[in-house]
């Protein structure tokens, strides 16, 4: 048998060394900030959406600061899964002054036509598929023309991509205000604001109005659905409000643009601005014969339900029940809608609840607060890192007296299932660290309800970047920095030290030129692999789960980025060695999903693991005696093994 050539061998060696890698793909940005005065990454939000990765598999952050953006917004089909987040809803404004009829300036559109016509007069188009939109003001002002006369059809926002979420939006108009396209296009708004005039609600896209104000402003219709034939859901308004401006007294619910309209209001107030009939035909009297009108439970004056002409619908509860996101969105392309990313603190996990929590099967326990002692000296609120406005913070608990060398450090992250908890739930760990001669660092980073993974990530690597910067001001070895965190903490701290330096996780980095590699790993509780079998992080069949609000988005769907997240993806890169692990678990199974995977892993590459389980323990027990100083001792052991 010939010999291999050269070339030949080398080929099979880089395939093989390419199998046991896993996959890095090149980091480009996932967040920008638009700033109309210079202090962000782009003035226009046009320029950020243009600067976002075409066909981008990864949710890409654009944070819109206070402002009047006059744009005409359009974000292309190749532009996809981008949010559009506004500082505030009222004063976050994007506006826009076409209408039909309007001449188009320069000549003609691509077209040929000289004036607008109703589907280009928005100021915003949504085109491409997974957008968010939220805090935001959507207006189209034309009411009138420059001679006085009323205007018609004006758009202010108009989407035609599929899975399009708007969250907390104002949308404003008259005539035309908000234009849902296309057949194949899923789309909910939630706790929004819309008012307008004739049709303001039109298309024939799938749609969920929930909890959202609907406000009249003239005496006409509100919906004009175009359902085409055999699309088993229409518009659907869930727990919504019906109001109108006070010269209104005479509104339709609805009125069929097309032969086959579907709209079904459920749970809804309806102002005594509603006609007790609720519909009109649009003068075709056939088109009670396609048509789908319905209410289930309405309330208030306009829910006139035993007047209502007699071709629409009083759902009963059996068919009222089938009106459920997962129904409405699901099918062969079914969908779940991410939660949405609130701005608004989640301060639900703090020591206080998790104590009122536990104590309910362990009377026993105590909170572990230990005093901070005389040799210890603690410099609060070190800004480390400033994103989309948003300023983070690390407290610093350090010896006070000097140290003959540089002292190793433990960056502490806090739990709260990525979405609540802050850094102070760490302090009483910090205090005992600082006493036994570290340098404890407690940080903030990123949570869900602003920003979704892997914000945290980037954030935690560039606190351990700011601590290497800072080491002569802390005297730090940048060469004994270990992460050690709680739960959801644990986890990030489990991704630090088995990543190293890889690129696909280090993000725009607010300090630079230094190593966010860590040398230990102290994962309290926190999990080791998302899509783990004994995972119980997916399931939201009773409710959304931590992970899906961080990754925006169900596991079926985002599945690659739980992968990317879990500690065990990474345990088997050949171009580093995974830090050494001390894991301190619960008697909560779902805790330890992947630990005998991850453990063997480390085995075959002769990286340090140890374990500990405190049985009929729960989950938070590391805050409370009698858990607290058994897992500060296993701590302090392992850090002096493989810190020395």
């Amino acid at each position: 048998m010939p010999r291999p050539s050269l070339l030949l061998l080398f080929f099979l060696i880089a395939c093989r060394l390419m199998a046991q890698s896993p996959v890095v793909s090149f980091p480009y940005p996932t967040s920008f900030t638009v700033a109309q005065d210079g202090s962000g990454n782009f003035k226009t939000i046009q320029e950020a959406v243009n600067a976002v990765r075409d066909l981008s598999q990864v949710q890409v952050l654009i944070y819109i600061k206070n402002g009047t953006y006059r744009e005409k917004l359009v974000v292309p089909s190749w532009k996809t899964n981008i949010s559009l987040i506004g500082e505030s809803e009222d004063r976050t404004i994007i506006t826009g002054d076409d209408y039909a009829g309007k001449p188009f300036p320069g000549g003609t559109d691509a077209t040929g036509r000289s004036k607008f016509i109703t589907y280009t007069t928005h100021t915003v188009l949504i085109e491409g598929n997974d957008i968010v939109l939220e805090n935001l003001t959507i207006e189209n002002t034309a009411n009138r023309n420059r001679q006085g006369a009323r205007v018609e059809q004006a758009v202010a926002l108009h989407v035609e991509g599929d899975r399009c979420i708007v969250r907390h939006c104002r949308l404003l108009g008259h005539q035309d205000t908000l234009y849902m396209a296309t057949s194949t296009s899923r789309q909910l708004y939630q706790d929004c604001f819309i008012e307008g005039t004739v049709d303001f609600l039109f298309g024939e896209a799938t749609v969920v109005f929930q909890r959202c104000t609907i406000k009249s402003l003239a005496n006409s219709w509100i919906t004009a659905a175009s359902t085409r034939p055999g699309q088993p859901f229409g518009f659907i308004f869930l727990d919504c409000s019906l109001t109108a401006d006070s010269s209104v007294t005479s509104v339709y619910l609805g009125r069929p643009w097309r032969p086959y309209a579907r709209t079904v209001f459920i749970r809804t107030q309806m102002g005594p601005h509603i006609r007790p009939e609720g519909w009109d035909n649009w003068a075709k009297t056939t088109n009670y014969k396609t048509t789908y009108y319905a209410d289930y439970q309405s309330r208030g004056p306009g829910a006139a339900s035993q007047q209502r002409v007699p071709w629409a619908k009083q759902l009963t509860d059996a068919e009222a029940s089938r009106y459920t996101l997962n129904t409405i969105f699901g099918g062969e392309r079914g969908w779940l809608p991410a939660p949405g990313l609130t701005y608004r603190r989640d301060t639900s996990f703090t020591v206080n609840s998790a104590y009122l929590n536990a104590k309910k099967k362990y009377p026993q326990i105590s909170v572990a607060d230990p005093a901070l002692q005389k040799s210890v000296s603690v410099a609060a609120n070190w800004p480390y890192c400033t994103r989309n406005g948003k300023t983070l913070f690390l407290d610093a608990f350090s010896p006070v007296v000097r140290a003959p060398k540089p002292r190793p450090a433990v960056l502490l992250i806090h739990g709260g299932g990525w979405r609540t908890g802050d850094r102070s739930m760490n302090v009483a760990m910090a205090k005992r660290l600082a006493t036994a001669g570290y340098v404890a660092v407690t940080a903030d980073y990123r949570l869900s309800t602003d920003s979704l993974y892997p914000a945290a990530v980037y954030d935690l690597k560039d606190a351990v970047r700011w601590l290497r910067a800072h080491a002569d001001t802390l005297e730090i070895d940048t060469n004994r920095i270990a992460a050690m965190g709680c739960s959801a903490g644990g986890q990030l701290a489990a991704l630090l030290g088995t990543t190293g330096d890889l690129p696909l996780l280090e993000g725009n980095g607010c300090t630079t030129g230094h190593s966010s590699a860590v040398q230990a790993i102290v994962d309290i509780d926190g999990l080791l692999a998302f899509d783990h079998p004994e995972s119980g992080e997916g399931d939201d069949s009773r409710s959304t789960s931590a992970a899906t609000y961080w990754f925006g988005g169900p596991k079926t769907e985002t599945v690659a980025l739980w992968r990317e997240a879990s500690a065990l993806t990474y345990v088997n890169r050949t171009d580093s060695k995974p830090a050494p692990i001390l894991l301190l678990n619960s008697s909560v199974d779902r805790m330890h999903a992947g630990r005998d995977d991850l453990l063997a892993r480390y085995k075959t590459r002769n990286s340090y693991t140890e374990v500990h389980t405190f049985a009929d323990a729960p989950h938070t027990f590391w805050l409370f005696h009698p858990w607290f100083e058994p897992t500060m001792q296993y701590t302090l052991a392992f850090l002096k093994r493989v810190l020395r």
